[in-house]
């Protein structure tokens, strides 16, 4: 049952048209708040807003600044800002193109960025920011090295914009294995077979789905008495 703690508050949540953001857009309206959704994609927005309801849309490409700013300009304040932009780079260091690489650091970490540069001195002082990062990196893996260090570095950053922008509280979760698009591109079957390898491997004994880390995600925003956490929703995946 929702406690309805942001409500009438204005949560925007970059990357809110599938996966986690949009898990963390029907948590948010749950909770009261008015809730702004964006992301690259028209289609998957459109798509979004008829299954979530009453959410404003707004079309961003993270890597691109003048994108960023004309996605906020037109917001006179904000309560809350979730950036949750997914990519991935993989394959072997000798392997791995140059684009992939640009392309992982420019979506995880310069859109996160650039979305608290435009968003921040919106926001209301008691207001917070959460980024989202992902376990690899926390726990390595062979041929992620690329987004082992998107994932890392977007937990520094969390923590060093927590004393820069105080009182502004900013937080960062770090997701373990999530059943979201982002592992689209592996092919159902071996997906699958990845799925419960991983599962079993794993002390709750299962994989995450995208409201788990939603729930850490709107706690966050409610508890005005934490900042500066890097919060591992992964299963114990660590241990």
């Amino acid at each position: 049952m929702s406690t309805k703690n942001l409500a009438g508050q204005h949560v925007v949540v970059v990357g809110g048209s599938s996966g986690i953001g949009k898990a963390v857009a029907a948590q948010a309206l749950a909770a009261g708040a008015r809730v702004t959704i964006a992301s690259r994609s028209a289609e998957k927005l459109a798509a979004a807003a008829g299954e979530l309801g009453d959410v404003a849309t707004a079309v961003v490409d993270v890597t691109d600044e003048e994108s960023v700013r004309a996605l906020f300009a037109p917001i006179e304040s904000l309560d809350h800002l979730v950036v949750c932009p997914g990519d991935m780079a993989n394959g072997s260091v000798y392997e791995v193109s140059a684009e992939s690489i640009r392309a992982c650091l420019d979506t995880k970490l310069v859109g996160q960025l650039l979305s608290v540069r435009h968003a921040g001195k919106k926001l209301t002082p008691e207001g917070s920011i959460v980024l989202l990062a992902g376990a690899g990196g926390y726990k390595p893996f062979a041929e992620l090295s690329v987004t082992a260090a998107a994932n890392v570095g977007i937990g520094a950053m969390g923590r060093s914009l927590a004393l820069e922008l105080a009182p502004i509280r900013v937080n960062v979760v770090v997701a373990g294995l999530i059943d979201t698009p982002l592992w689209d591109f592996i092919p159902e079957s071996d997906r699958a077979a990845f799925f419960e390898h991983t599962a079993k491997t794993t002390p709750v004994g299962r994989i995450g789905q995208p409201a788990d880390v939603a729930a850490s995600v709107i706690h966050l925003l409610e508890n005005t008495f934490v900042s500066g956490a890097l919060v591992h929703v992964d299963g114990g995946a660590l241990l």
